[in-house]
């Protein structure tokens, strides 16, 4: 039988990264032990923090970097990336034994779905082949960097909206030499987080067929 009912999460206010990341393995552990079958899409910001994947190399984060700027080293795949206000954050812990067993079709599908997001707002975007996320041209707006344990996933895809994409500028995003990073707002100044959050919740919803329910 096939569970796709999902908590939904889309708090308005700029939550520390490490406080969401206990939320997600706690939902995730729920979903791989059987006690409970509701997934979680958690959609939102972050403060200012860099983030880093479990075989990630440290030599990404630049001298010029903060030393007192949040630095985590987590379960995903990928390299560094940044986080900050005005960049939309999307976490999915799901059971992909729901939809399919496959973590390449799962990449794909978040990369399909973010184009979407962007196709919306008349921004054209694309993959880049040998690399994961999404691209308007030859500068990165999206990244994506999951987990995945038992088929049960963790993490998902950050989505540049309106941030200071200066911070990028204290490491190698994603490990990628020489990447620019680009944001929604270069194409739309006016576009406000909230615009964003809600095309990006109506489009995950229906590309997972997801059923959205509070606590």
């Amino acid at each position: 039988m096939l569970h796709r009912t999902s908590i939904l999460q889309e708090p308005n206010k700029i939550l520390y990264f490490e406080k969401v990341l206990k939320l997600q393995e706690t939902y995730q552990q729920a979903l791989i032990t059987g006690a409970s079958k509701k997934q979680l899409v958690w959609i939102g910001e972050h403060n200012l923090c860099y983030t880093i994947g479990r075989g990630g190399d440290k030599k990404n984060l630049l001298p010029s970097l903060n030393k007192n700027t949040d630095i985590f080293k987590i379960n995903r795949g990928g390299e560094v990336t940044c986080h900050m206000p005005g960049q939309l954050v999307v976490y999915m812990v799901l059971d992909l034994k729901n939809y399919k067993k496959d973590l390449n079709w799962y990449l794909r599908k978040i990369e399909e779905i973010i184009i979407k997001i962007l196709h919306h707002f008349n921004i054209d975007s694309s993959r880049k082949n040998g690399f994961t996320g999404v691209w308007c041209g030859n500068k990165k707006i999206a990244s994506i960097g999951i987990g995945c344990k038992r088929w049960i996933t963790i993490h998902g895809f950050s989505l540049n909206v309106n941030c200071n994409l200066n911070h990028f500028e204290s490491i190698i995003p994603c490990g990628i030499k020489g990447c620019l990073m680009t944001k929604i707002s270069d194409f739309n100044p006016h576009i406000r987080i909230i615009d964003v959050k809600d095309i990006v919740k109506n489009i995950i919803k229906e590309e997972f067929n997801f059923k959205f329910v509070s606590e």
